[in-house]
């Protein structure tokens, strides 16, 4: 790819990213506390759990893979907050759905596996990640856990939003014979449709979760007024059943 080529899809990115901080500077900010609201007191209480007394590290956290997956959260909502700056909307769709896809399937293993060593579930997880009855559903299914029909229904609600859709293509092709906004175009619609899954992709996450990963994370969270706070605010349906908080 040449030097003028790179310059050229650097400049309008750069027009893309002006252009969204200024029509859809509300939307962005939305979407911006959310995921410091989200991120923020969850990560407190994690580090909270995971010191021991003396100062070290606990760690047999450390080998679960919905530890990583937890890790992996923060860089991904930070991810699609900068795909929603440039108009790359279904990339942050993408992300949402490999973030429930991966958390799904560490509980699953890390619940079916407590006594094994990271790397062993990291082994198991390579061999049946592609398998069709590894797939989200069906292992939803399989969880022996509290409120899983309601996980099943929120999981779905939100798949039907960030699945690609026929309609989606069909908008593509128009964007395309219009070709004045370069690479991505610029809508605020679809960043209020980010911020909304993005409630739903974080109610999913923390409920399963705190499942998984530590009884004592449980205990901590709930101790975190700005995790209750956040909870209220966005209307969390699972964690305010996990943690029996009455939701307006």
């Amino acid at each position: 790819m040449s030097e003028k080529r790179l310059d050229w899809i650097e400049n309008e990115l750069l027009k893309i990213v002006r252009k969204s901080r200024r029509e859809c500077a509300n939307e962005l900010k939305k979407v911006n506390k959310l995921i410091v609201l989200a991120l923020t007191p969850a990560l407190e209480s994690y580090l909270k759990c995971c010191a021991k007394s003396n100062g070290q590290v606990k760690t047999e956290y450390y080998r679960t893979l919905t530890e990583k997956c937890f890790i992996e959260l923060m860089k991904v909502s930070n991810r699609i907050l900068a795909l929603c700056y440039i108009g790359a909307y279904r990339s942050a769709f993408n992300d949402m759905r490999y973030v429930l896809e991966s958390i799904i399937q560490a509980v699953y293993i890390d619940i079916r596996h407590p006594d094994t060593g990271l790397q062993t579930r990291i082994e198991i997880l390579k061999e049946v990640e592609d398998k069709i009855e590894y797939r989200a559903v069906h292992l939803v299914d399989k969880l022996d856990i509290d409120y899983k029909d309601k996980l099943k229904i929120e999981y779905k609600k939100l798949s039907r939003i960030i699945h690609p859709s026929h309609k989606r293509v069909f908008q593509t092709i128009a964007e395309v014979k219009k070709s004045i906004e370069g690479p991505f175009p610029v809508d605020c619609k679809e960043v209020e449709k980010i911020y909304d899954s993005m409630k739903i992709m974080y109610d999913i996450f923390y409920f399963l979760f705190v499942i998984a990963f530590s009884p004592e994370l449980k205990e901590t969270l709930k101790k975190n007024q700005n995790f209750i706070l956040f909870i209220k605010h966005y209307n969390q349906i699972l964690l305010s059943k996990t943690f029996d908080i009455k939701l307006n």
